[in-house]
Formats: structure tokens, sequence, C-alpha cells
């Protein structure tokens, strides 16, 4: 079983008690990832969470971009106490992006079934869990656009730069 004081400085689980933990703690499992790993890939069936214990984990998504090196753009590096597969806890069920470890990780897993059945028991852990995501969902939202709009950005400054205008741009 995982240390209750692993699971306090999550992100997730604020706002719930010391016996509220204990059954989180209950059904997740510490995992380790070596540097450059994929954890979990964009598209891929998403049925797990994890919160990150040691490390740190890039998230990146597919794009389609010439600009981007690879079609891949860095949305965040997420660091110890934060989640990420979020995508396991809405309806979508599979991941929204992938995250590759940055340097050796250590993370608490935590399979999205068993957290349904533990908010079915117990409502108020679903509740303080389900409106945490929120506002960790509504942050990253927040951070992806503001991102978003700076690569969009550099991007027409590169086309003005290249002199090409608007209509010939979209041929780049």
């Amino acid at each position: 079983m995982v240390s209750v004081d692993t699971l306090c400085p999550c992100e997730l689980f604020v706002g719930l008690n010391r016996e509220e933990l204990v059954q989180i703690a209950a059904i997740a499992r510490e995992e380790k990832y070596q540097s450059g790993e994929l954890i979990c890939a964009e598209r891929e069936l998403a049925d797990r969470l994890f919160v990150l214990c040691e490390g740190r984990v890039q998230v990146h998504v597919r794009l389609r971009s010439p600009l981007e090196a690879g079609g891949e753009m860095t949305i965040e590096e997420v660091e110890g106490g934060r989640i990420f597969g979020w995508s396991s806890m809405v309806k979508q069920r599979r991941f929204t992006a992938s995250v590759r470890a940055l340097e050796p990780v250590t993370a608490l897993v935590i399979e999205a079934s068993d957290l349904y059945v533990l908010f079915d028991r117990d409502p108020h852990i679903g509740f303080v869990v389900m409106k945490q995501l929120a506002e960790v969902i509504a942050s990253r939202l927040h951070h992806t656009r503001e991102l978003c709009e700076q690569r969009a950005e550099e991007e027409r400054a590169t086309i003005e730069r290249a002199g090409v205008n608007g209509e010939d741009a979209i041929a780049i």
C-alpha cells in the first residue's frame, strides 16, 4: 500500500481528510520510469491516473505545424505533486497528450475504475476529487491556450519575415 503522506501534496487530493486519503492510498501503486521513457501516449486508452512523486515529465501533443519539429509541441513540464493522465477521469477515456519522463520518475498510478468504485462508496471523496480535477483541467487549458497563442504569433512573424502574403502562407 502507498503511504498517505505520499498523497498529501497532490493537487487532486486537497480537501480530503486522512481517512479519505487512506482509501485512495489503498488503490494506488507506485511505478518507476526511466529518463526518456514514454509513460502514456496520446489517443491511447486512458484507464489510469498518475500522481508524480519524483522527477519531471514532459506533456506533449501532436500538431500539424511546419514550425514544430517532429510535429509535436510541449504543453507543459509536470513536477512533483501534480497529476497527469486526467483524461482517464472523463468520458472520452483517451489520453489527450503523450507524457515522457525527462529524468527518472516515480509516480503513483491509480486505475480510473478503482477510483470510480471509491466515488460510488464515498460520494464526498468523488466530489472533492472531481472539483479539484476541474480546477486542474481549467488551469492547463488556460496555459495551453497561452502557449498556442504565443506559437501562432511566432508563426505569423516568421511568415512576415519571409515576405509571404496571407494567401501564399496557406501553402507553407
